[in-house]
């Protein structure tokens, strides 16, 4: 009996040690992290994911010390600065008293600034990059602009790589942004550049509605923008008309995706100047003013 009982006495110490050294700091390195827990996320995926982020040793051992200090029902939704020198216990406990409330900013392609937030300052128009991006409740307006600032520039680069374009960057971001306003697809888009392209050549008005839109949208903040054209809005007195005064707008209409992007510097070459789009979406071009009214009559009426 006695050696039963040294036995399982030493298996106890032996198994709380093996508990206490994985309850140990992983490391000492100090630096501070984000680690996000959304709710309804269960002990087990917080676990894992601690474990999966090097701030943990063993994600059994802390839903252990979780249940252990009863605390395994009251870990908290939201973002927390975690260290990997915490140790498991203290981990557990800075999760059980509620962390930042960080939230999701979503800009959606072809959207126009004020679509997205008024509080965004009017020169960021066509640079706030279609994206989903996690911001920490604790970031100012200019620490919000910088994140989304770095990801335009990293996209910008990527589809400026071998560009075919003889376009300035500013005036790439701004063909861009009529692109994604008036193309569907990648190839649809790298078309209809072309033809813009060969407009300009020739200082011929582009024509665009998507810019006439732009204009009076910006005169009567509308409820809903990108509303269907009157024929009397292609009369609106705007730099932005691109019916009344030929070459680009003076600024881009709306944030253009990476494929407007990508299509502004990778225009596809062709003679054609007219271009419809008919309601599946299917793109009709012609070379002369001509064709381009046949195209009309035959699939827009």
């Amino acid at each position: 009996m006695k050696k039963l009982l040294l036995s399982c006495f030493i298996a106890v110490v032996f198994l709380a040690g093996i508990f206490c050294f994985l309850s140990l700091p992983l490391s000492a390195d100090t630096r501070l992290v984000d680690f996000a827990v959304n709710q309804g996320d269960g002990i087990s995926l917080i676990a894992s994911r601690l474990e999966s982020n090097h701030l943990i040793r063993n994600r059994f051992v802390f839903i252990l010390s979780a249940r252990v200090l009863n605390l395994h029902r009251r870990l908290q939704a939201g973002t927390f600065r975690l260290s990997p020198s915490f140790s498991t216990g203290e981990i557990t406990q800075r999760l059980s008293q509620g962390g930042r409330s960080d939230y999701w900013l979503k800009v959606i392609d072809g959207t126009r600034l004020e679509e997205i937030t008024p509080s965004f300052p009017k020169n960021k128009e066509g640079y706030l990059f279609p994206d989903s991006y996690l911001i920490p409740a604790d970031y100012s307006l200019d620490d919000i602009l910088e994140v989304i600032a770095k990801n335009f520039d990293s996209k910008f680069s990527q589809a400026k790589l071998s560009s075919t374009s003889q376009l300035s960057d500013r005036q790439s971001v701004i063909l861009a942004s009529l692109l994604e306003r008036e193309g569907r697809t990648l190839e649809t888009k790298q078309k209809i550049a072309g033809i813009l392209l060969n407009r300009l050549n020739i200082n011929m008005a582009l024509q665009v509605d998507a810019t006439v839109q732009y204009a009076r949208d910006t005169l009567r903040r509308p409820k809903d923008y990108w509303q269907p054209l009157a024929k009397t809005d292609l009369k609106i007195s705007s730099p932005y008309n691109t019916y009344l005064h030929p070459g680009l707008p003076p600024g881009p209409i709306c944030n253009p995706g990476y494929d407007s992007l990508y299509a502004a510097f990778h225009p596809i070459a062709s003679d054609y100047l007219f271009y419809i789009t008919d309601s599946q979406g299917r793109l009709h071009l012609a070379s002369t003013l001509a064709d381009h009214n046949t195209n009309i009559a035959r699939y827009l009426k």
